[in-house]
C-alpha cells in the first residue's frame, strides 16, 4: 500500500506528465529527479489506479464541465469537484490538486479567506520536498480572528513546511486615509515585496461572496456604492458586478496587489468553494484568472447563465 508521500509524488508527476504535457525529461528537471526514476513513477502512478482517478475525472460529466469552462472563459485549467458529503472532502480534493499546480512554482502569492486558510493548513502536509523560492501576502493583515485573513502567517506556515523565504507585508489591508496609505507604501520591507510581486509565478485567491461574513470594512471604504454598482463578488478585496467591472469606493486606500501588476502573473488559480454562480461568473470575466476551483453543482449553475 502507498504511503500519504508515496502518493502525492506520483499523482504530482503525473499531473505535470499527463495534465501539463511535460516530457519525462522535463518533468525529471522540474522535481529534481533522475529520468529513469520518473519513468518508475509514471508506470506506478498507472498500476496503483492515480492516472484513471486523479488525472482523469471520475466521471464524465466533470472532465466535460472543466472543459466547457475552459472554452467559455478561457481558462488553462482547474478542477470541477464532484459533490461530496463534507466541505472537508472538497479540501482535501483540492489541496491534492493545488500540491500539483503550486509547489513546483518558484514564487507563490497567497489571498485570504476561510477556505484558502485551510487549503493551506492541508497542503503543507503536502511539502516533502525542499524548493527554492518565495511565498509572499498578497494584500495587508485585517483585524479578522480566523486564520484564514492572517496572510503574514500563512506565508509563512507554507514557506516553512515548503524551505522557501517567506515576505511579510506587516501593515493594515485598510488604512484610514490615502496619506496612510502612501506612509506604508514608502517603507523598505512594502517596497520589497512590491519587487517581488513582479516576479510571481503562480498566485491563489479565495473568490467570495458579496455580501458574505466577514464583512472587509465596506460601508467606510465603499459607501452605497456596492450596493448602487450591484457587487457579486471579491477577491483580495477588490470587489465586481457580474459583467467583471471593478467597482471602485472614494475611501478605499486598501494595501495589496495592484491589479495591474497580478495581471502580468501567468498563474492565478480562483478558490471557488464556497462562492455563489453569480460572484464566480463575474471573477471570470475580470479576465484574470487561469485556473479555478469550483464544485459540479456550482460549474452546472455558471454554464446555464
Amino acid at each position: 500500500m502507498l504511503s500519504g508521500k508515496e502518493r502525492t509524488d506520483l499523482v504530482n508527476v503525473a499531473r505535470l506528465y499527463y495534465e501539463q504535457g511535460l516530457t519525462q525529461d522535463q518533468v525529471a528537471k522540474r522535481i529534481g529527479v533522475s529520468r529513469p526514476l520518473v519513468s518508475k513513477m509514471l508506470t506506478r502512478a498507472r498500476e496503483a489506479g492515480i492516472v484513471h482517478i486523479e488525472i482523469r475525472s471520475s466521471t464524465e460529466g466533470d472532465a466535460a464541465l472543466l472543459e466547457a469552462l475552459q472554452t467559455r472563459y478561457a481558462l488553462h485549467g482547474g478542477m470541477v469537484l464532484p459533490v461530496q458529503d463534507s466541505i472537508e472532502e472538497n479540501l482535501k480534493a483540492a489541496a491534492d490538486y493545488l500540491s500539483g499546480e503550486l509547489l513546483y512554482e518558484r514564487n507563490l502569492g497567497l489571498g485570504w479567506g476561510y477556505l484558502l486558510g485551510e487549503s493551506i493548513s492541508l497542503l503543507t502536509q503536502q511539502c516533502n520536498r525542499r524548493q527554492p523560492g518565495a511565498v509572499l501576502p498578497l494584500i495587508g493583515k485585517a483585524h479578522i480572528p480566523n486564520k484564514g485573513y492572517r496572510v503574514d502567517e500563512l506565508a509563512e506556515t507554507l514557506a516553512s513546511a515548503c524551505g522557501r523565504h517567506a515576505y511579510r507585508l506587516a501593515v493594515p489591508a485598510f488604512p484610514d486615509s490615502l496619506e496612510e496609505r502612501q506612509q506604508f507604501e514608502t517603507t523598505e520591507a512594502f517596497l520589497e515585496l512590491d519587487a517581488m510581486w513582479q516576479k510571481l509565478d503562480a498566485a491563489l485567491v479565495e473568490i467570495r461572496d458579496f455580501p458574505s461574513v466577514p464583512d472587509e470594512a465596506t460601508a467606510t471604504r465603499f459607501g452605497d456604492s456596492l450596493k448602487r454598482q450591484r457587487a457579486v463578488g471579491s477577491f483580495l478585496s477588490y470587489y465586481y458586478n457580474e459583467r467583471g467591472e471593478f467597482i471602485s469606493g472614494e475611501n478605499d486606500f486598501a494595501v495589496r496587489i495592484p491589479l495591474g501588476t497580478l495581471r502580468h502573473c501567468p498563474k492565478i488559480i480562483g478558490l471557488a468553494l464556497g462562492a455563489a454562480s453569480n460572484a464566480i461568473t463575474g471573477a471570470l470575466k475580470t479576465g484574470l484568472f487561469t485556473h479555478l476551483l469550483v464544485t459540479e453543482s456550482t460549474a452546472r449553475k455558471i454554464l446555464e447563465k
